[in-house]
This record gives structure tokens, C-alpha cells and sequence, in this order.
């Protein structure tokens, strides 16, 4: 049973992961007239810094959303850790230049101050968990280190949590779409710090 679970977790994480990945990927066409760049209008579209932190998120977490997933198979670390410590530091590299342009980004948010603190918010926790992942080991603090690699794929997921809860808010619930998307500046990672919690608590590091 508790083989049959694992294989699911790990089904619905790639599942999750690479398709959030795919549709995201649609941004990095630089086309501008997309529904949701053209309710920002071109003056703000048009700048290079916004586009260097829109765009810069976009790369960043499709990049640690796709590959994170792998960090967490025990076998395939222990069979390849040089490559499991490659793969580490490109999502490390990924989520701290990501991380960065988020935050500023989040400025830049739809629906005012609540979802721009949000989403500001998540970017520093991305960094911050990150961080301290890459700095426990550096240590060679192994138990430390996957804890933070916990919180910090938790923080990396909310591109995943951000696109249930909104359609689910919207369409199921039947709020207002701007009532939603603010909520969900906060409900797409919040809640996954939570869970990421419970797993640590269980010790539920691996797949």
C-alpha cells in the first residue's frame, strides 16, 4: 500500500509539475497582446526592467518547477548524485535570479496592494527557503537540507496551487475573479508552507 501511494505522489507531482511547466512556457513567446499582459497596457509591458523580471520568474520557475521533482527520488539520487548535485545547483541558480525577479514583478500585480504583498511575499520566501537549503549543505547538514528543500519546492509548487485555486474560486465558488486573484496571492503558497510542514513532521522527504 504504501509503495502504491508513493507512486502516485510521484505521478501527480511530475504530472503537476510538467504541465504547469508546458502552459507556462506559452509566455515565452514575448507576445505581448496575451489576455492577461494586455490588462497591465503597454506602458508597463513595454518597459525592459518589467519584462526583465516577468519574463526573468517565467524562466526561472518553469526551470525549478520541471527539473524539482527529480531532487526528490531517493533511488535515482543514490544511483547518480553527481548528477542529483548538478541538477541541484541550476534550481538553486534558477529560483534565487527567479526569486529576485518575482519580487519585483509583484509590484507589478493585478488587483492592488493585497495580491502585490502576496506575491512579493512568496518571492522572499522562495529565496529565503532556498537559501537555506544551499546554505545547510554547503554545511553538509543532509537532514537540514532536505527540510529546506522541502519548504522551498513547496514555495516552487504555487505555480501549480495558483491554478486550481483560481478556477476553483472563480467557476466553483463563484467569486469574483478579483476577489480571487487576490486571495490567491496568498492561498497558492501559504497553504503549501503547511503542508510542506506535515511532511517534515513525517519525514515524507523522498519519492
Amino acid at each position: 500500500m504504501e509503495t502504491l501511494t508513493r507512486s502516485v505522489r510521484r505521478i501527480l507531482l511530475f504530472f503537476f509539475a510538467f504541465g504547469v511547466s508546458i502552459y507556462a512556457m506559452q509566455y515565452l513567446n514575448f507576445d505581448t497582446g496575451t489576455l492577461i499582459l494586455s490588462q497591465k497596457g503597454k506602458e508597463i509591458v513595454s518597459q525592459w526592467p518589467w519584462q526583465i523580471g516577468f519574463y526573468g520568474h517565467i524562466i526561472g520557475g518553469v526551470l525549478a518547477l520541471s527539473i524539482g521533482p527529480f531532487q526528490f527520488l531517493k533511488n535515482f539520487r543514490h544511483r547518480n548524485l553527481k548528477l542529483h548535485r548538478g541538477i541541484g545547483k541550476i534550481y538553486v541558480f534558477a529560483i534565487l535570479a527567479g526569486s529576485i525577479c518575482a519580487f519585483y514583478a509583484a509590484f507589478y500585480a493585478s488587483e492592488g496592494l493585497v495580491a502585490q504583498t502576496g506575491f512579493a511575499a512568496l518571492a522572499i520566501a522562495w529565496f529565503f527557503t532556498t537559501f537555506r537549503a544551499y546554505q545547510a549543505i554547503r554545511a553538509k547538514d543532509l537532514e537540514s537540507h532536505k527540510r529546506w528543500m522541502v519548504r522551498s519546492y513547496a514555495c516552487t509548487m504555487a505555480a501549480v496551487t495558483l491554478r486550481i485555486w483560481l478556477p476553483l474560486g472563480t467557476f466553483g465558488l463563484h467569486f469574483s475573479f478579483h476577489d480571487m486573484y487576490r486571495a490567491v496571492a496568498w492561498l497558492c503558497w501559504v497553504p503549501n508552507l503547511l503542508v510542506a510542514e506535515w511532511l517534515i513532521n513525517r519525514r515524507k522527504f523522498e519519492l
